[in-house]
């Protein structure tokens, strides 16, 4: 699954805070009742501070706002538009990405998530 989002200008307001927060829409990868081991995540992005990716599985979009992520991950700051990705394990059926940095020239590309249905065979 691939998710495009392309920031092309962010802290221009009178804002309080000069993190910038993109959060994405629940996604079930089409099996909303069927279990998944999500187990790595692929970013192509730019960015002059860390780029922090919080998930949340089985949760409502109201619920992100007050609860636990199950993962975080932080991506180191890049200069260029470049790949990077990490892995890490966690099971659920649905999940909702919030992203957040304070870079002044945050530009994210695209964000892979690999996932197995759980049950299935290779």
């Amino acid at each position: 699954m691939a998710i495009s989002i392309k920031v092309k200008e962010i802290n221009t307001g009178s804002a309080d805070s000069s993190e910038a927060i993109v959060q994405t829409k629940r996604f079930d990868f089409n099996s909303p009742d069927v279990q998944k081991r999500f187990t790595k995540i692929t970013v192509v992005y730019k960015a002059s501070s860390i780029l922090r990716f919080r998930l949340y599985l089985d949760q409502d979009l109201e619920q992100v706002l007050i609860s636990s992520p199950v993962v975080t991950l932080d991506f180191p700051s890049q200069n260029s538009i470049q790949s990077a990705s990490k892995t890490f394990s966690a099971v659920g059926k649905t999940g909702v990405l919030k992203i957040t940095s304070t870079a002044s020239n945050l530009e994210i590309d695209s964000i892979d998530i690999d996932y197995s249905l759980l049950g299935s065979n290779p």
